[in-house]
């Protein structure tokens, strides 16, 4: 198997744009050179631009839990009340990181592959006095998706702060962050933005950064304190610690491709996309396991098929197609595949993985007929134009 030719279709690391290897491979850069500087200012502004926010950006060496990680140290203090919207394995993680904090953790719990309800959340504030609450705009875990918007809505004129993580969703869905009144929103360069792992990037409304700079007591955190960051972001040419000059490199050719393509364009192929590779799970008899009409437009996910090993399918995958995809996290491991198609995947990266998957579902002993999935997904994306 010729591995430089796999095909990377989970959800996340993502394939990325041979234009952001190519950034890449440039020599390092001195975090001091003007190069980079300038480098690293446009891509500030431009990661205001990503996030639809006038607010404040960070981006900062790290993986998408890390931006969580700094969210919740720059605003929890010991004793706040926090209410965590969960609905799968990521919305959880935001409870452990809240009590790492010493905050108390209310959890508002939604059944796997159900979205966070607005109505429910607007109540459970009301009853509490809590500092923030948290919700995952796409949960890769289940694959679906909140309604951010119904959610910024729906808890107009509290005070408590709305905290998104949108690791999986913002690139390839809408996030409007200042029209949904999204308090801070946080996501990881590896997703649907379109760049390798190692970033993640951050923005605060005034609001939230208000909160930050009235803290009673000092974020315990030393690196992730924004604070400390934030001289740093307003002049680059400023020092805290070393920045990732080369995948800031990356991160700034990656944020360019997605404005080339103008978010709305983006956000639409990720939809057309996301209703093709349903439309092909469907023609060959398999469930969508998230509630319709919620389903994730970065990834889709199928319940595996009874009588079939999710594991040895996935590895034929692998082995005999070079097609990569996921299995299922926590308590859906073995019952779900999970399948990315974000950032820079192509409409022949989705038929080359329907086609795997349908040979490979074939050879495991599932009955259909081959290329009835990928005749759904061609057609739905002739439909969209």
């Amino acid at each position: 198997m010729d591995f430089e030719r796999e095909l990377l279709m989970i959800p996340g690391p993502t394939m990325v744009s041979p234009r952001v290897l190519r950034a890449l491979s440039r020599p390092v850069l001195s975090h001091w050179s003007n190069e980079f500087i300038q480098a690293f200012t446009e891509a500030l502004q431009l990661q205001r631009k990503v996030f639809c926010t006038e607010g404040y950006p960070f981006l900062i060496a790290g993986s998408g839990t890390l931006g969580m990680e700094v969210a919740m140290a720059n605003i929890v203090e010991k004793g706040d009340k926090i209410l965590c919207a969960e609905n799968g394995f990521f919305s959880e993680r935001w409870a452990e990181i809240v009590e790492a904090h010493g905050g108390v953790v209310d959890h508002l719990k939604f059944e796997w592959g159900q979205p966070v309800d607005p109505k429910r959340l607007r109540e459970r504030l009301e009853e509490g006095d809590y500092k923030a609450f948290t919700v995952v705009h796409v949960e890769t875990s289940t694959g679906v998706a909140s309604p951010l918007d119904r959610i910024g809505e729906a808890v107009r004129g509290l005070d408590s702060l709305y905290v998104v993580d949108s690791i999986s969703g913002l690139g390839g869905m809408p996030v409007k962050m200042d029209e949904w009144n999204i308090d801070v929103c946080v996501t990881g360069s590896q997703k649907a933005l379109g760049a390798p792992p190692g970033l993640t990037l951050l923005c605060l409304n005034d609001r939230a950064w208000r909160l930050v700079e009235s803290r009673k007591t000092g974020v315990s955190d030393y690196y992730a304190d924004l604070r400390r960051w934030k001289p740093v972001m307003e002049r680059p040419s400023g020092y805290f610690a070393t920045p990732a000059t080369g995948m800031v490199l990356g991160m700034l050719e990656a944020m360019r491709i997605v404005l080339e393509e103008g978010l709305e364009a983006r956000w639409m192929r990720h939809k057309a996309y996301s209703e093709a590779f349903r439309a092909g799970l469907e023609a060959i008899g398999l469930r969508i396991f998230p509630e319709k009409g919620y389903e994730a437009h970065t990834l889709s996910v199928p319940e595996v098929p009874q009588g079939i090993n999710d594991g040895e399918l996935r590895r034929l995958m692998r082995q005999k197609h070079n097609v990569v995809i996921a299995g299922g996290l926590g308590k859906l491991a073995g019952k779900i595949l999970r399948i990315g198609h974000m950032g820079s995947a192509t409409t022949n990266d989705l038929v080359a993985t329907m086609g795997a998957l349908e040979m490979s579902l074939k050879e495991s002993g599932y009955s259909l007929k081959l290329g009835e999935g990928v005749g759904a997904l061609e057609e739905t994306l002739l439909s969209k134009g």
